[in-house]
């Protein structure tokens, strides 16, 4: 009887403790396109430029986004990226665009909001500007 006692408390104790739910998702037709959320910066003149030190990152989670050029020459950086998406929240986060201009070393710190989620096809732009002069 002792026994049976001991695994009736154990059991309670067990069953007592909750496991995260996995996430559910609603049932959604996603597009096999791989989508990116650029930036292109450019000189006092207009012209396209590629900086230095260029970063781009979470504030929410510190962690660093897409880091790439994408277009030779043509100044256009990787804000984020749906490699980054499960990184995201679906409200949308705050990513710090940083980066430094090669002639005279002047920086510029740039603010996005992006959202993704584990239950989004893409990544989002909710804000953030399309070109930055540095």
């Amino acid at each position: 009887m002792k026994g049976l006692h001991f695994f009736l408390i154990l059991g309670m104790f067990f069953g007592s403790c909750s496991i995260s739910e996995p996430t559910v998702c609603e049932d959604m037709v996603c597009t096999k396109e791989f989508r990116t959320i650029t930036v292109q910066f450019l000189d006092d003149s207009g012209n396209p430029l590629l900086v230095n030190n260029y970063s781009a990152v979470n504030k929410r989670t510190g962690r660093s986004m897409s880091q790439t050029s994408i277009t030779n020459g043509l100044g256009i950086y990787v804000v984020a990226s749906d490699a980054d998406l499960k990184e995201l929240s679906e409200k949308g986060d705050i990513v710090l665009v940083s980066a430094s201009n090669p002639k005279n070393n002047s920086k510029v710190l740039a603010e996005f909001v992006i959202s993704g989620g584990l239950c989004m096809c893409h990544v989002s732009k909710i804000s953030g500007p399309d070109t930055i002069k540095i």
